[in-house]
């Protein structure tokens, strides 16, 4: 019968020696089945003046830093953008800013697409609308990384303080859902854009009676021991957020701010065009919700794998083609729209 002390050592080594094998096995397993270490790809992005794209906001946690800007990415590509005083970018040329009292306002909302990042002023598709449609004002509420939760919270505050617009469209992508949780494998991808500026931002739940709640939250990304060199930790924190995104159910979240935004549009009279910018089973289902609470859909999705359609190797997102694209096939949309409006 083994004494207290040689069951202590026993153990010992049964441990040890078990973790000896368990660890190298589960390591080349990961591999084996596809899995790597977490690799951090740095920005090679340069902003000038300044090195910076983001300011700190009170309620977005972030917004588009104003001025006039050249980006140049691996040291090749380059664009330029002017953001105005209250961080919108500029439709028509900054030299006829401010526009025209009683002009009636078209409100386009939306991400980096919407925003047009990587393309200049003049080739994003809110220019070349206004371009097309000199007798309205397309104001371009668009910005890097947002998602539906800012589009909601910049209607409520620039429906206090401007005149109501004429037409609001929500641009929607399935890859806002997480944006609007900011849950942990979004915190992960927007660990190595810090660099740019302050990336904090509200995030969204649900209560238990479902109600929705808004938090302002802070970029806190927290790394597993040694996922950026093994391949098990790494596959261990990205099935933690595989966890973490059922549990949240962050394309539900979203369903509760596009119905926000639908009340709150109709409260005001607003006719609201959820614009999709994504073909998938996550956005039709998403369409298919807001049609439930009144608000009008249409598809504007341009392939992005289409060479022409990106800005790659530099940068994956739409090349000044793709926004010629997303213009054409928003046009005639809005004119229809405008025009039935007007005959009823």
């Amino acid at each position: 019968m083994l004494t207290r002390r040689e069951k202590v050592i026993f153990y010992l080594v049964f441990f040890t020696l078990f973790l000896l094998v368990f660890i190298p096995a589960a390591e080349i397993l990961a591999r084996v089945t596809g899995h790597r270490p977490w690799v951090v790809n740095e920005l090679r992005v340069k902003v000038e003046p300044g090195g910076h794209l983001y300011t700190t906001h009170p309620t977005l946690g972030y917004a588009p830093v104003p001025g006039q800007f050249k980006v140049t990415i691996d040291d090749s590509y380059t664009f330029r953008f002017t953001n105005l005083s209250n961080s919108q970018r500029v439709t028509h040329p900054l030299n006829t800013y401010p526009v025209q009292s009683g002009r009636n306002e078209i409100w386009i909302l939306g991400d980096s697409i919407t925003y047009g990042w990587s393309v200049n002023d003049e080739e994003a598709f809110p220019w070349l609308l206004q371009a097309d449609l000199p007798n309205l004002e397309i104001v371009n509420f668009g910005a890097m990384g947002y998602g539906t939760l800012q589009s909601l919270i910049q209607l409520r505050e620039a429906l206090q303080h401007r005149s109501k617009p004429k037409l609001v469209v929500l641009n929607y992508a399935s890859w806002h859902d997480v944006r609007n949780t900011f849950i942990r494998a979004r915190r992960k991808m927007l660990a190595v854009a810090s660099s740019l500026g302050p990336v904090n931002q509200p995030y969204a739940r649900l209560t238990n009676d479902g109600k929705l709640e808004i938090v302002q939250g802070t970029l806190q990304f927290r790394e597993f021991p040694l996922m950026r060199y093994s391949a098990f930790s790494n596959m261990l924190e990205e099935t933690y957020d595989e966890y973490e995104e059922r549990y949240v159910d962050s394309h539900k979240v979203t369903k509760a701010i596009m119905k926000e935004i639908a009340r709150l549009c109709r409260a005001e009279g607003i006719e609201v065009v959820v614009a999709a910018l994504t073909s998938d089973a996550t956005t039709s289902d998403m369409l298919a919700s807001a049609q439930s609470e009144g608000m009008k859909t249409f598809s504007m999705f341009v392939d992005l794998s289409i060479k022409e359609n990106n800005n790659l190797p530099f940068d994956s997102h739409p090349s000044a083609t793709a926004h010629r694209q997303y213009a054409q096939l928003l046009k005639p949309y809005l004119t229809n729209l405008l025009q039935e409006e007007r005959q009823r």
